[in-house]
């Protein structure tokens, strides 16, 4: 008995390192998986360090969103540590100091599925299949890159995706959500905008799982 204890311990420790028992069921795993997506669309991103394995995700955020950076770094606790840095830095532009958080999670096989799929030559993309941006993903997508816009419209921050790859999640989210939005260009970036009457739709699909700090984005 106490040999089989031994050799069990040793084989789960050797599951748990390799990061196939992460999670204790396909529910926690999809729920997670969801809120990396959301936030692989928003301020996430994945590193694959030289000779590494897998993937690892990292989060930063200003200091004055520490309440949900926080409520972020809790909802990823069974794939990182409680953890994180802060870092002060100045902005060259006003030379004022500001202060930032960063987290980062364990390296996972997880992990580097998302990557294959949301990185193009280490560039990050919008991957071609959007099923996992469910209600979770969205919610903390426009926690992250959300604002409120003019005539209470709310914008969805993409500067960072190319035309092509915005259209894809206009057609989606008008699709799957039935949610009425439009694409605006900004400063040679595009940006998708929500229209007023469709702002109604989008809250309550997403505020069950919105934390409250971030209500002011939804005009509440």
């Amino acid at each position: 008995k106490l040999l089989f204890f031994i050799l069990y311990s040793q084989q789960k420790n050797i599951i748990k390192r390799l990061g196939f028992s992460t999670f204790s069921n396909n529910e926690s795993n999809n729920h997670i998986k969801e809120i990396l997506f959301g936030s692989l669309l928003g301020h996430g991103k994945l590193e694959m360090a030289p000779r590494a394995i897998n993937a690892r995700f990292g989060f930063i955020q200003a200091e004055h969103n520490k309440d949900y950076f926080i409520f972020l770094l809790n909802k990823l606790s069974k794939i990182c540590s409680s953890k994180y840095r802060e870092y002060v830095y100045i902005d060259k532009r006003t030379n004022k100091k500001y202060k930032s958080l960063n987290f980062w999670t364990r390296a996972l096989p997880i992990l580097t599925e998302l990557y294959n799929i949301f990185y193009l030559n280490k560039k990050k993309i919008v991957p071609n299949d959007l099923s996992l941006l469910s209600p979770v993903a969205l919610a903390h997508w426009i926690m992250q890159d959300g604002a409120r816009g003019t005539c209470k419209g709310l914008y969805i921050c993409t500067d960072s995706f190319i035309q092509t790859d915005v259209k894809r999640l206009v057609e989606f989210i008008s699709n799957k959500y039935k949610i009425i939005c439009s694409i605006h260009k900004v400063n040679s970036r595009y940006r998708i905008y929500i229209l007023a009457k469709s702002v109604p739709t989008v809250i309550n699909i997403i505020i069950p799982y919105f934390h409250q700090s971030m209500l002011y984005k939804l005009g509440i």
